[in-house]
């Protein structure tokens, strides 16, 4: 669990983190035009003569787009358990102040701990989610590029 103070830093430099998202996605959807010219020659090349075609592109392809996408699945998922978990950790506490319990200082501690992670993890999520999308496409367009 990240401090108070790491949380509200996140949180503080959302604004920015935004920009950095919008920057990426925009890089990302114009390197990818970049890269699938790159790749359709070679994708031709291997339908007409799959004997001459050059493999290791060809699997490195599919390969890097699947492992980027499982990537981000598991920032997602990642993402998706700590909010649960903080989520679920609190409707306990308040389920217990509604059923007529008591806090004591360290529950309500917890509490306002949970809420900016939770903040915290859903302000982060679009960033962490491309950017594996994001590492392998620019990583693509570079090797490509070259003679």
């Amino acid at each position: 669990m990240a401090s108070a103070i790491e949380s509200g830093m996140v949180l503080w430099m959302w604004p920015l983190t935004a920009v950095r998202l919008a920057s990426d996605w925009v890089e990302t959807m114009t390197i990818a035009r970049t890269v699938i010219d790159a790749r359709m020659p070679m994708i031709a090349a291997a339908w007409t003569n799959p004997f001459t075609a050059n493999h290791s592109e060809l699997t490195r392809m599919v390969t890097e787009k699947t492992s980027a996408l499982g990537a981000s699945q598991k920032t997602i998922s990642s993402a998706q358990e700590t909010v649960r978990r903080a989520s679920e950790a609190n409707a306990r506490a308040l389920g217990r102040l509604t059923g007529g319990g008591w806090l004591d200082w360290s529950e309500w501690t917890k509490i306002v701990e949970r809420n900016p992670e939770i903040a915290t993890t859903l302000a982060m999520l679009p960033t962490g989610t491309l950017a594996p999308i994001h590492s392998k496409a620019t990583a693509n367009a570079r090797r490509l590029a070259k003679p």
